[in-house]
């Protein structure tokens, strides 16, 4: 399957991580619901194995961080990793309502010893990594309310991070998964 080049860059950047060390991770969490029970924005519910998050950044022993974001190729949204700090992220005050910020200390952290990219759609889909020894899935996807439902609607507008692969395959998804294809192997490239 031949890819554009800017998916192969965004592909590439993601692979840098691979031999990096993740020091922490931080990130904007999304409220799954806009009122809960309390009246305001409701950012967990038992039945949801995964974060929801605007963007997240993970931090690297070099000092650096790598931005994980998502981008909009006409009507789907794709994974968008970007190899400089989010600025937003780093002011915890600016973020309320149905966003929060936090430290995502759930998350593993160590040396990245694989990343695996996927793309549906022409757009990145997923990508695996495993940090530490420790999975970690991600997804371009979002929850959308209805009613007193959650739907979950994949190739959209957050990033949808898994620790549990299982939990990952596990999803019922409200649109259906489009030819999920791994991006072939790339050649290393250093992390700049």
């Amino acid at each position: 399957m031949a890819y554009d080049e800017w998916m192969v860059e965004r592909a590439q950047d993601f692979g840098s991580l691979r031999g990096r060390r993740i020091e922490s991770w931080a990130g904007v969490e999304m409220a799954l619901w806009e009122h809960g029970p309390d009246g305001g924005p409701q950012f967990t519910e038992p039945a949801v194995e995964c974060l929801q998050l605007w963007g997240m950044q993970a931090y690297l022993d070099d000092g650096r961080a790598l931005w994980i974001g998502t981008y909009q190729d006409d009507d789907l949204f794709g994974l968008w990793p970007q190899r400089r700090p989010d600025p937003r992220l780093e002011n915890p005050e600016m973020w309320d309502g149905i966003y929060r910020w936090t430290a995502l200390s759930e998350l593993p952290t160590g040396p990245v010893e694989d990343v695996v990219v996927f793309a549906e759609e022409g757009v990145l889909a997923e990508v695996e990594l495993r940090v530490g020894g420790r999975p970690l899935v991600l997804v371009a996807g979002e929850f959308v309310e209805c009613g007193r439902m959650l739907s979950l609607n994949r190739l959209d507008e957050s990033v949808l991070v898994f620790t549990d692969p299982a939990a990952a395959e596990r999803v019922e998804w409200s649109t259906p998964q489009r030819g999920r294809v791994r991006i072939d192997p790339w050649p290393k490239i250093s992390f700049c």
